[in-house]
């Protein structure tokens, strides 16, 4: 079989144009939106804890904010336990003072969803400006688990942050089990306050 060198070069040439083409077109794909050109932002940083039964997921604090002003702590709360809880503070020395959000208190088995609508946990009359990108230490006590201090960021509030919270509870039949079999406990955060 004879090769004939310009053959040769033209499908060389078209190998490596097809696999240009190709490696432009994937990595196009996969910038995605959080590229330097791209005013889109797809993810939210947030921290997650546990103390005692209680476990926090996806906590941030909504900003920026002001100083002198509040800000809500966005967060979810799931009670591992059989007993029911209760959020009674939030605090955090970025702040003067911490308000409970109103609807507290955390079923056995179930949680609340917190978003920045109102009635998340809030940090109130903030002795700092709390800029995105930020983190801030922010402390949840509850009346039988104890406290727990989180570092959180500051993140602006995802969409759809003004519609109501969330209460998960479950069915009637998943409470009577619960109660009548041991539950596992949720196992402390290392940033356990005292």
């Amino acid at each position: 079989m004879s090769h004939r060198p310009g053959v040769r070069t033209a499908t060389a040439l078209l190998v490596a144009a097809t696999s240009l083409i190709g490696t432009a077109a994937l990595s196009a794909c996969a910038a995605g939106s959080d590229t330097l050109t791209s005013q889109a932002r797809t993810t939210t940083n947030t921290v997650s804890g546990a103390v005692g039964t209680i476990a926090l997921r996806n906590v941030y604090v909504a900003g920026p904010a002001a100083r002198g002003g509040d800000a809500q702590v966005v967060s979810a709360f799931f009670n591992g336990g059989t007993q029911e809880d209760q959020i009674i503070q939030v605090s955090s020395d970025a702040a003067n003072g911490g308000v409970a959000p109103a609807s507290s208190v955390l079923k056995p088995g179930g949680g609340v969803i917190y978003i920045a609508n109102g009635s998340a946990p809030t940090l109130t009359g903030l002795n700092r400006e709390l800029l995105v990108g930020q983190a801030i230490p922010v402390t949840f006590t509850f009346a039988k688990a104890g406290s727990v201090t989180l570092n959180v960021p500051v993140e602006p509030a995802a969409p759809g942050a003004s519609a109501q919270p969330t209460v998960t509870t479950p069915p009637a039949q998943a409470t009577a089990a619960t109660s009548a079999t041991p539950t596992p406990r949720a196992v402390a955060s290392t940033d356990r306050a005292h």
